[in-house]
């Protein structure tokens, strides 16, 4: 059996929309020679191609000279599938799947047509595929998940390992890209639920390679593609300068529980505590929530020109309000674009969905509007919110597919919400299956009474036997529509603000002293001496 080790290449720009590094040096060596340096130290592959645009061809050669690699210009307009993988996998770039639609990090870089057309050039029978800038990619599990795929390709089509993205590739059965490449179906797509033909996870299947534990259970961008997986990538060389799969995997375990970057990754931004469903009985909203007017664009402004610092930075404008009731919700999307915020979504209860919104998400492409519904019948969502009807919400998200099509776009990728609580709970499988069949996924979130703020409504408490530190105080905030931040989104009535934005910079309070306390006690398993931590109950979330 012939399996070619295929390496997509771009000098120019990433698949998520980032500018490219591959040309760049890290610690004194090209990212894209790097990757294909450790490739061809596999010793199971049957040739090494490094796909590339043809107007790149000659930088690449020279880029990897004298390596037993061959630079092959190809034809790379982007798969139609390839916006859409983008807007779906921007909230979960650590972790090898996670993404909305069930995407995942082997969509990313995947190329159907170009491996079909270079495993055909080649007469291949399985292709490799990895990204140029993945450098840290392990010789060894190459050639094992070589050796295992040629194993069970009888019953299955393809190797993928669990692992942090960067680490592996995977083995495709050249036959099965060829089927989904006319499709214009992400190879990823076989891993994704699909309600009406369900199936065993593949992850539990032989098609999944059985990595080391520490690698499974870590996460870790390790593709250097945004400067934030860069920072990780440098930092990890420089403490184990040739690491296998197991060795970053425990490095990314123990930095996991020490690192703060410079900027959270994610701020969630309340931009004004009114909202139509005040009385919702699932959530924070109206006179349980101290009124704070609506957010000022001086604090918007602050926070987009910070995050624009990392072209991986997310912003939620959610809080707990209605953000589409702010009076000057399309200059907050416009601040937000025209900063270069890479992720935009905005959590809404899709009350006021029309069409002069549809053009604001358009024009300043957002890219996911979380609808929380609650309810998959009109029964039940009446009687969760008297006087308001869920055939008005459907009908405005069925008119924003229709214009979104219309226009040739992909985003808002829309996401319908209910909260799993004593009300909803007979409903959730027709929730999530109906939304997944209309438009394309959905989102079950446990009931949160908000460390004891709220009474609760849960179904049964979800949280792991064993606690460990809350991840989200080193990756996240929330800032409130009066500018504060607070040290996590379960603090609704600003009791443990850390101070303003506008006083202060979004890193310094990131930075600040009171975050820090906060961290050091997390780590030291005292969050009991910290207002609500010690009640609360998502400290798992990720």
């Amino acid at each position: 059996m012939k399996v070619i080790g295929i390496v997509s290449a771009d000098l120019e720009q990433t698949p998520l929309g980032t500018a490219s590094r591959q040309a760049e040096e890290l610690l004194g060596v090209p990212v894209l020679r790097r990757t294909v340096e450790r490739v061809c130290r596999a010793g199971r592959l049957d040739g090494v191609q490094v796909a590339c645009p043809a107007d790149q061809a000659g930088r690449c050669r020279a880029l990897l000279e004298g390596l037993a690699a061959t630079v092959r210009p190809v034809d790379t307009e982007e798969p139609p599938y390839r916006r859409l993988i983008r807007a779906a996998r921007k909230w979960s770039l650590d972790g090898w799947r996670g993404g909305l639609g069930g995407a995942t990090s082997l969509d990313e870089y995947a190329h159907g047509a170009v491996a079909v057309e270079l495993a055909r050039e080649e007469s291949a029978d399985a292709v490799w595929l990895c990204p140029g800038a993945a450098v840290l990619v392990d010789p060894d599990l190459i050639d094992a998940m070589v050796d295992h795929y040629q194993r069970v390709a009888r019953e299955m089509r393809c190797t993928f390992a669990p692992v942090p993205p960067g680490l592996a590739g995977t083995v495709f059965e050249a036959t099965l890209l060829a089927e989904l490449a006319p499709q214009q179906i992400p190879p990823g797509w076989l891993l994704a639920y699909k309600p009406d033909q369900p199936q065993v996870d593949l992850a539990f299947k032989d098609c999944c390679y059985p990595c080391p534990e520490a690698a499974r259970h870590a996460s870790g961008r390790l593709i250097v593609d945004t400067r934030r997986a860069l920072e990780t990538v440098t930092e990890l060389l420089n403490a184990q300068p040739d690491p296998d799969v197991e060795t970053a995997g425990r490095w990314l375990l123990e930095r996991s529980g020490r690192h703060v970057p410079p900027l959270p990754r994610e701020v969630e931004i309340e931009l004004t505590t009114e909202d139509q469903l005040a009385d919702t009985p699932l959530r924070p909203r109206g006179s349980r929530v101290p009124g704070r007017g609506a957010i000022g664009l001086a604090a918007v402004e602050q926070i987009a020109g910070e995050l624009a610092a990392y072209d991986d930075s997310l912003v939620v404008l959610g809080g707990f309000g209605e953000p589409l009731l702010h009076p000057a919700f399309e200059e907050v999307c416009r601040i937000l674009s025209a900063a270069g915020v890479y992720g935009v979504a905005i959590r809404t209860n899709g009350l006021s969905l029309e069409e002069g919104v549809f053009e604001t998400f358009f024009r300043h492409r957002v890219d996911v509007l979380n609808v929380l519904l609650d309810a998959w019948s009109e029964e039940l969502y009446e009687r969760l919110h008297p006087g308001r009807r869920l055939a008005d919400i459907t009908a405005a998200l069925n008119r924003l597919s229709e214009a979104r099509v219309a226009g040739g776009r992909v985003e808002p990728l829309i996401v319908p919400q209910i909260t799993k609580s004593v009300d909803t709970v007979e409903q959730l499988d027709d929730f999530f299956d109906g939304w997944v069949r209309t438009v394309g996924w959905a989102s079950i979130e446990g009931f949160s009474h908000y460390a004891g703020q709220l009474p609760d409504r849960g179904v049964m408490d979800m949280s792991p036997p064993s606690r460990c530190p809350c991840r989200r105080v080193r990756s996240r905030c929330l800032v409130l529509a009066d500018g504060r931040m607070t040290r996590c989104d379960q603090d609704f009535k600003g009791l443990t603000a850390v101070g303003r934005i506008g006083d202060a910079t979004l890193g310094q309070l990131w930075r600040s002293e009171a975050l820090k306390t906060a961290r050091d006690l997390h780590q030291a398993a005292r969050w009991d001496e910290l207002p609500l931590c010690g009640t609360c109950a998502e400290w798992h979330r990720p």
